[in-house]
């Protein structure tokens, strides 16, 4: 036998307790059981801490679950702030794209009036007008790349963190 039947082995039996596997799989991990005496022990000593560890109570003290409790809470409103953004992120999205497109055909429209007037060639005029429409958009991301705010922020963690310092005084 090889490495890998063992390895495969020992995946199919931490798997077969919590998710359904397939025919082939159980004839191949049965016949391998039946074969192998170290995949063997180690089923059954798999089983046997499954049977120990849903046989012993496991009890979390009163801090651990009101630590947990504000984790959730915190998580939630997050979750929650972060839902109500993305309305008007969609919304402010939609704008600044119709407004882009209108602005673009003025501007553009602008270059070639430019052109036209001073004799320059619309080959240059107007894509350099795009440019400098576009060039303050790539140096705002620039900087937000190179400046990144913390994912978690405002009055939420600072309470957060306010009520962690009174349990610990």
């Amino acid at each position: 036998m090889t490495n890998h039947d063992h390895e495969r082995a020992t995946e199919l039996i931490a798997r077969r307790g919590t998710e359904e596997l397939a025919a082939a799989d159980v004839r191949w991990l049965e016949s391998h059981l039946s074969a192998c005496g170290p995949c063997t022990q180690y089923a059954q000593d798999f089983d046997n801490t499954g049977s120990l560890l849903r046989a012993t109570a496991i009890t979390a003290t009163p801090a651990l679950v009101a630590a947990t409790q504000a984790r959730v809470r915190a998580r939630a409103m997050h979750l929650a702030e972060q839902r109500s953004r993305m309305v008007l992120v969609a919304i402010s999205f939609c704008l600044g794209a119709l407004s882009s497109a209108v602005s673009a055909l003025l501007w553009w429209r602008f270059g070639s009036w430019i052109a036209e007037r001073f004799g320059w060639s619309p080959a240059i005029v107007q894509p350099g007008i795009m440019l400098a429409l576009v060039l303050p958009a790539i140096v705002i991301a620039g900087l937000m790349l190179a400046f990144p705010r913390p994912s978690i922020e405002g009055p939420l963690m600072s309470a957060l963190v306010r009520e962690r310092e009174g349990r610990n005084q």
